[in-house]
């Protein structure tokens, strides 16, 4: 319950703060909040505190709050540029920390109704801030594309969750995973289809093809630190809504035939989402673009993951949500001060970037090699992990088909590499940046290298 007034509570004050004209104590307030957040989690850990009924606090949900809020934490001092405008950053702030509000319910909830409210709460405010640059035509496509189609979504899913409540006759996920052993009470049809209504609106959350089309045009379009965030904090909270469901209610249905429709279902979507990802990422030259359909790949492989539902599939969830997102929030942050200084996006503007600040041409190249899954970064092991759970299952076909997808994924993260190292730059003008974010970089960058080298460490830590 503290997490959760907390994160409104910042939400709040930064709506205050623009009454009382304190905009300048907003920022260090969230730093501080987020920290106290990720203490507060990790002092609960095991506590398994129910919220009335409708949320509880198990390990689980307390790690993916830990792993946002560390996400988020990082991103406020990436970011901290987009919040320079003074008419609108009391705005800003609050958009983004009502929506992690959203993103902590998705983690949580054990209730249909704040499943349904997680999903708004997350997506409402990031419908705002894709469309927040309103001099751009492109940023205010983003916007206008985001929320037609998450409508669109959002329909599906509150259809879905009336079927599942007209076949069961809860809202509360551990009675519909109840009713699964009885041999009464219980329409599967009505709870197949709408269980299947639910999982595609997370589909479409977690931009899983054939519901991807809507992320490389919004990705694109927003402002690139609202990029960031979407493929990062909002991704986790798709994802971590999409676990509870699928592992905690519709696992529960493996003795009905429908669960193997299932499980089919939801591998051809994790193999489509891989193969198609990376494919079409490796043909991009705009990089915001390349990174978006890269995203599109991650989230086949963190789909495939929990689709095996192996005995460790919270801790696999979670540690590949950490690796991606780290790197991820490295190779924006270079982004955005590499298109800053060049004002374009391709990848030419990385063209001897290790002339022009070695910091960032460093910082780049491991957040690249991580998500490429390079050895002995932490993106190595997360795919590891998963293509562990695959093959142990029997799927050995469905892994060699990943492993051949994410070797088209190293291909296109070393044409940015070799474009770093081994080409002349455009523009032969140092970049600067400041020591603080130098020393940020660095610091993901080792996490990057520490989680790769003892994963252990982080499962006996948080699990």
């Amino acid at each position: 319950m503290k997490e959760l007034l907390l994160l409104s509570g910042l939400g709040v004050l930064a709506l205050v703060a623009e009454i009382i004209n304190a905009r300048k104590l907003i920022y260090p307030f969230v730093i501080f909040g987020l920290l106290l957040n990720i203490g507060l989690c990790y002092h609960d850990l095991g506590s398994n505190e129910s919220i009335y009924g409708m949320l509880r606090l198990d390990n689980a949900a307390l790690a993916f709050t830990i792993l946002f809020s560390v996400i988020a934490l990082v991103w406020f001092i990436m970011a901290k540029n987009y919040f320079s405008d003074e008419t609108n950053i009391s705005d800003h702030f609050s958009l983004v920390l009502f929506s992690l509000v959203g993103v902590f319910l998705l983690s949580s909830y054990t209730h249909l109704s704040m499943l349904f409210l997680g999903v708004e709460i997350l997506s409402i405010p990031v419908y705002i801030l894709a469309g927040s640059d309103k001099r751009n035509v492109y940023s205010n496509e983003a916007a206008f594309k985001y929320f037609l189609l998450g409508a669109f979504a959002s329909g599906f899913l509150l259809l879905g969750i009336v079927m599942v409540y007209g076949g069961v006759g809860s809202f509360y996920i551990t009675q519909i995973a109840a009713s699964a052993l009885l041999p009464y009470g219980l329409s599967e049809k009505l709870v197949a289809i709408g269980l299947v209504l639910i999982l595609f609106a997370f589909a479409f959350k977690m931009s899983a093809v054939p519901f991807h089309f809507w992320a490389p045009d919004v990705y694109t379009g927003a402002p690139t630190s609202i990029t960031a965030y979407m493929s990062t904090i909002v991704k986790i909270g798709a994802i971590a809504g999409f676990y509870r469901l699928y592992v905690g209610v519709v696992a529960v249905y493996a003795q009905y035939d429908f669960f193997s429709s299932y499980l089919l279902i939801f591998l051809i979507i994790a193999l489509l989402t891989i193969v198609v990802g990376n494919v079409i990422a490796a043909s991009q030259s705009n990089v915001k673009r390349l990174l978006a359909y890269s995203s599109i790949g991650h989230a086949g492989f963190i789909i495939l993951g929990i689709a095996m539902i192996s005995p460790t599939v919270n801790f696999t969830t979670w540690y590949y949500l950490l690796a991606y997102c780290l790197a991820n929030i490295l190779t924006f942050w270079v982004l955005i001060i590499v298109s800053k200084q060049d004002n374009a996006e391709d990848i030419s503007v990385f063209n001897g970037l290790v002339k022009r600040n070695p910091i960032l041409a460093g910082t780049m190249t491991v957040g690249l090699l991580s998500m490429a899954g390079i050895p002995p970064l932490g993106g190595f092991f997360a795919k590891y992990f998963i293509l562990l759970d695959v093959i142990g299952r029997g799927y050995m076909m469905i892994a060699i088909i990943a492993i051949l997808a994410s070797l088209i994924g190293v291909y296109y993260y070393f044409r940015i590499i070799i474009a770093m190292f081994a080409k002349n730059p455009i523009q032969t003008a140092t970049i600067e940046i400041g020591s603080f974010t130098k020393l940020l970089m660095i610091l993901v960058s080792c996490l990057l290298l520490a989680i790769g080298i003892a994963p252990e460490y982080v499962y006996n830590l948080i699990f």
